[in-house]
């Protein structure tokens, strides 16, 4: 019960933070003078690229820690901190506000062509679009925070949970992957109105995982703090 506890927690906060829908307009923005072809290879490379980096955090997050001398339960507090205020920027529509413009960007790179080219270009285009859409559009420091605190959990609650815990983190990039792939009709099918409820409904979901976090943290430091009664 508690590896599914966790499992629901962990998909929840980082699908959130992840934001594959509500991060479409940059993917958009960032891949407009490509082909379509070239950019759903770009779709596929950036979400391999989001698996690594992810997967670095969450087995080498404590070790980071630990190097900079930060405590779980502090850096928890922080993460909480960090993710109620993108939460709040998602549900007040500060969000969605910032992405307006870019949501028309995207009709110019229609025509049909071959598969020939198309991930040899997207190797070559990766590399001068993964800052700021890798880092930190898809894997900020909200994102990051979440991968860290949870996969500390899942190491404490055994085996099974950090099994669960990277299949979640697989089942996000392939998300970010699809919708990516699929960004053209996904952007005509939802339009703007559906876009934004989307981005506010996942902010709500957001805000209160963020208080969650933020709690459990205050908790671990007090407990700390007390003093057994001899």
């Amino acid at each position: 019960m508690q590896e599914i506890s966790l499992f629901v927690a962990f998909f929840g906060a980082l699908f959130a933070l992840a934001n594959p829908f509500g991060n479409l307009p940059f993917f958009i923005t960032y891949t407009s003078t490509l082909t379509s072809r070239v950019r759903k290879a770009t779709a596929v490379l950036l979400s391999l690229f989001l698996l690594v980096f992810y997967l670095i955090f969450f087995f080498l997050g404590n070790d980071i820690l630990r190097f900079f001398g930060i405590s779980i339960p502090a850096f928890q507090i922080a993460g909480g901190i960090v993710v109620l205020i993108i939460a709040l920027s998602m549900v007040s529509g500060e969000h969605t506000d910032k992405q307006k413009e870019i949501l028309h960007v995207d009709d110019k790179n229609e025509n049909k062509e071959t598969f020939g080219e198309d991930l040899e270009k997207a190797e070559a285009f990766l590399p001068k679009v993964l800052v700021p859409l890798g880092i930190p559009i898809y894997a900020g420091p909200g994102a990051l925070s979440v991968v860290v605190m949870y996969g500390n959990k899942a190491f404490d609650a055994g085996g099974g949970a950090v099994f669960d815990s990277i299949i979640v983190i697989a089942i996000i990039c392939l998300i970010v992957c699809v919708v990516n792939f699929l960004a053209t009709p996904i952007r005509k099918c939802l339009g703007d109105q559906g876009l934004e409820i989307l981005v506010r409904i996942m902010g709500l979901i957001l805000a209160a995982i963020a208080v969650t976090l933020f709690i459990e943290g205050l908790a671990a430091i007090n407990s700390s703090f007390i003093v057994p009664v001899v």
